[in-house]
């Protein structure tokens, strides 16, 4: 299994061009963002990462969920409608459980 930081994983998006700049109170951790594409491109090409969810945030951004079913390697981008994605998180051990039935056994 690849093993990674995300500190890392960081320093390689980011590598190639200066990040857009997320505006957040100071004493609050920053996200650091950059172009989704391109965000997109260097997990799919480095870390083999895939979309495997995707959701709607209450203040319009889209959340994406993306990992790796051979390496088990995950990462949570925030992309705003200007086409800016922040990695909200990231990490390994990633697991696909399957959705539970609604209705209960009879």
């Amino acid at each position: 299994m690849m093993a990674r930081s995300s500190a890392m994983l960081l320093a390689v998006l980011f590598c190639s061009a200066p990040p857009a700049t997320a505006q957040v109170p100071s004493g609050v951790a920053r996200m650091l963002c950059h172009d989704y594409k391109e965000l997109v491109r260097q997990l799919g090409s480095r870390y083999e990462e895939v979309p495997v969810s995707t959701g709607l945030q209450s203040n319009g951004n889209l959340i994406q969920v993306f990992a790796s079913p051979r390496t088990g390697t995950w990462t949570i981008l925030s992309v705003a409608p200007d086409g800016t994605g922040c990695v909200v998180a990231a990490g390994r051990s990633w697991e696909t459980t399957p959705p539970r039935p609604n209705d209960p056994p009879a």
